[in-house]
């Protein structure tokens, strides 16, 4: 639940985890939830983006593909880049 509060902090509409975990293993981008998508690559604790993607299922290379196409261009975060590398 600490992934849904931090996503869903500045937000009217309601990301839950599993939809989140479904739309990076489908590698869909929902622009409905922009905000929530790039809080959770730029917000979110790295030891929680990792117990999130062992929680989901989530291969690390689904999430490092989803972010580099969706994330990134817009908002590059040095140390999940990081995380990714020492995996």
């Amino acid at each position: 639940m600490i992934v849904e509060t931090t996503i869903n902090a500045q937000t009217k509409n309601y990301l839950k985890e599993k939809k989140l975990a479904e739309l990076i293993k489908k590698m869909e981008f929902d622009k409905e939830y922009m905000v929530q998508i790039f809080n959770f690559f730029t917000d979110v604790h790295l030891q929680d983006v990792q117990r999130f993607i062992i929680a989901y299922g989530i291969t690390e290379k689904n999430i490092k593909d989803f972010y580099e196409k969706y994330v990134k261009p817009y908002y590059p975060n040095k140390q999940l880049e990081e995380m990714f590398e020492n995996a």
